[in-house]
């Protein structure tokens, strides 16, 4: 499926998007981008710079792998497996990610347990999910502008066809009342290639649980096409080096932490 340049009532531009001619993502090999690399672009320009130019991969903390680890057991459990035994194997997955231990890795393995409760819970009424064979259920949009487009590309958490509902699930010790725009994006993307598929995200805490619909689709879509511009923009006009020099560099941000030794060696700083 395609989103087009046109923006909707809902988000009008002072100006039109200006655009290259696509030749920017070809010049750094770059053939798809994502709800994750669009948000970074957005939010530290200087770590997708670092990322995606300069081959840089950030640490994995123990709270993502917390929330794959809930994810395997919900699916598993959703699926027909005992949720004790779900669990147990979702514990040791992360345990072998993080063996060692420690006060915040301690605290992660806790809450494995209780939000997969929290999860299956708000899940088991719609029954066991559906994937197209082993793992999680691509999809692909084109962002398209005027003689050239490129792919946008996500992988669903939990399928259900037969309902005309897709839920990503998003582990969290914080419910939010309200979805991020970070996430509102990533909705977006899954309803334009979904067509007439409702799409919600389920927030899971040890506590509590909230499934949330934020965003207009085509406005979040049509903001996004402004940041996916821009970004061809700055890619034709530097090559990897020039844009490490010249790209804003926030090292107070937090995508930097637990990679302080990465950043001093990327940027000086």
């Amino acid at each position: 499926m395609t989103f087009q340049i046109a923006t909707g009532e809902a988000f009008t531009p002072k100006e039109p998007i200006k655009t290259g001619d696509g030749s920017g993502f070809a010049k750094h090999g770059i053939d798809h981008l994502s709800a994750s690399s669009i948000n970074l672009w957005v939010n530290a320009p200087d770590v997708w710079v670092a990322k995606y130019l300069h081959g840089f991969r950030g640490s994995f903390g123990p709270a993502p792998r917390r929330g794959q680890c809930v994810e395997d057991a919900v699916v598993a459990t959703l699926c027909g497996e005992d949720m004790a035994a779900a669990v147990a194997k979702a514990v040791a997955k992360f345990d072998k990610t993080f063996p060692k231990g420690g006060d915040s890795v301690d605290k992660e393995r806790e809450l494995i347990a209780p939000m997969t409760e929290r999860a299956v819970e708000a899940l088991k009424q719609y029954g066991p999910p559906e994937f197209e064979g082993d793992g999680q259920n691509k999809i692909s949009i084109d962002a398209a502008f005027d003689g050239w487009k490129i792919p946008v590309i996500g992988f669903l958490d939990m399928e259900y066809p037969a309902l005309g509902l897709v839920i990503d699930l998003k582990t969290t010790t914080r419910v939010p009342s309200v979805m991020s725009a970070d996430h509102q994006l990533q909705r977006a993307i899954y309803a334009c290639a979904k067509g007439n598929m409702g799409v919600k995200f389920l927030y899971v805490s040890a506590k509590k649980t909230a499934l949330l619909e934020d965003g207009d689709v085509m406005t979040v879509l049509a903001r996004a096409k402004h940041q996916i511009a821009r970004l061809e923009r700055f890619l034709a006009h530097c090559d990897a080096e020039t844009a490490l020099q010249i790209v804003p560099h926030n090292p107070s941000s937090f995508y930097w932490r637990g990679d302080e030794t990465a950043r001093y060696e990327i940027f000086g700083t």
